[in-house]
């Protein structure tokens, strides 16, 4: 996992001057609040050669971690990146991790002199090892951890404890996401601890920036020679805004900066991914504004998109592009949450590998989804993550989904959704 990771260094304060046109660690922007245009209105998906209408929102992300790295228009023609080796890297995907107070509270009861302050491993111990077992593990975090001095807090603006986070690297994830609509919940002072804790981290972190140079900074994570860009952007903050003071950067949707940063993500890396949080809370059917999106990024030049937000699964799919095919998951689901409804307890685990084959081309390959279910107890307590092949029948009948909204769900009804939604793609550990 980590260890055999190789993340670029931040980029020394000296080389700021080349943030727009090379790879090194984030940057920021002025903050710009997103504004959707209607899908009817926006015509023709835009790619870097096009400029987008004037109509459309104006905000993104961009992340850079190779500072040897320079634009097409300084690059010298004759410069080749060398020809990789043929490889095949393992990479898994979990949705969104909704710490409710339930759940931070359970993991302080499982705390004791061998731990720290929270204990979680025990909430995911079913499945720690099978995350463990792939080369790069991604997590999009939908709460923030904006440090104890907050306060620990649930929906609707949550903070939870950084002892998760310290849990999350221990279990095996590699790349963690905070761009999504929680992320303003807390403020500045939020977010910025946030920020800095993940970055104080041995893992790579996409979705929060500190400032305008920050934000323009493509990150890039290299393994096995390959190296593997990373976006990140969020529909919106639930209304929330930072205030105009704050420097740091909040990566809207938004067609103008997902084109710049496309075309700055495929100068400095060999693959590109984006994690997008979008789409319609509890619906499975993909909108039209993601599937705009969706084919957006594609055009763009983006190999494999992670959607995120709904809080259900929505299904995978390939879009073909003039720049190649791009695998996509509209909704990965929720890994962890205390939400109301039993759809809602259908997560999952999204797998790929990124290959590079013996011609040198780069393509991602045998896409799998391996379901899980989250169990919370009917006092709310008892969390547990399990895979949904290995979900007792016993254990669901007492499920918090029934007993406190009169929304039961057998572990058959569950494999039934996810495979009318997953399809073929559906495998079980």
């Amino acid at each position: 996992m980590l260890n055999k990771l190789h993340i670029y260094p931040l980029v020394i304060s000296a080389l700021l001057i080349f943030a727009l046109t090379s790879c090194g660690h984030p940057s920021n922007e002025p903050l710009v609040t997103r504004i959707d245009a209607p899908s009817a209105l926006r015509g023709d998906i835009p790619t870097a050669s096009t400029s987008s209408p004037d109509n459309l929102p104006i905000d993104g992300i961009d992340f850079s971690d190779d500072d040897s790295s320079q634009s097409a228009d300084t690059t010298p023609e004759t410069e080749a990146r060398p020809q990789l080796a043929p490889t095949r890297i393992s990479f898994l995907a979990a949705g969104d991790n909704v710490i409710h107070p339930c759940i931070y509270m359970d993991a302080e009861r499982r705390a004791d002199e061998t731990t720290r302050e929270y204990n979680f491993k025990p909430m995911y111990a079913d499945v720690a090892d099978y995350i463990a077992g792939f080369d790069i593990a991604f997590i999009n975090q939908e709460t923030l951890m904006g440090g104890a001095e907050l306060g620990y807090s649930g929906y609707p603006q949550f903070n939870s404890p950084q002892d998760l986070g310290l849990d999350l690297i221990d279990i095996g994830f590699d790349v963690v996401n905070i761009a999504n609509n929680h992320m303003c919940d807390k403020g500045t002072a939020g977010l910025a601890g946030t920020i800095d804790f993940w970055n104080s981290q041995d893992i790579l972190m996409i979705g929060g920036y500190t400032d305008a140079d920050d934000y323009d900074d493509i990150r890039v994570l290299e393994y096995s020679g390959v190296k593997i860009a990373f976006l990140s952007y969020t529909y919106g903050t639930n209304g929330i805004s930072l205030p105009s003071s704050s420097e740091l950067i909040v990566p809207y949707i938004n067609d103008d900066d997902i084109i710049r940063q496309c075309k700055l993500a495929n100068e400095c890396a060999d693959f590109v991914i984006a994690s997008v949080h979008w789409g319609n809370e509890n619906q499975t059917t993909v909108s039209a504004d993601q599937r705009y999106t969706a084919e957006l990024l594609a055009n763009n030049g983006v190999d494999v998109i992670l959607g995120h937000h709904p809080h259900v699964l929505q299904p995978i799919e390939w879009i073909s592009s003039d720049s190649g095919e791009t695998l996509c998951i509209y909704s990965l689901g929720n890994l962890v949450s205390a939400m109301q409804y039993w759809q809602n307890m259908v997560g999952g685990f999204f797998t790929f590998d990124i290959v590079v084959d013996e011609d040198g081309d780069i393509y991602a390959d045998s896409p799998e989804f391996c379901p899980t279910a989250f169990y919370y107890g009917p006092s709310y307590y008892n969390s547990h993550l399990y895979f949904l092949s290995e979900y007792p029948a016993d254990v669901a009948k007492t499920h918090g989904t029934g007993n406190l909204y009169g929304s039961p769900a057998t572990p058959d009804d569950l494999k039934r959704f996810a495979e009318d939604i997953m399809g073929e793609y559906i495998v079980y550990e």
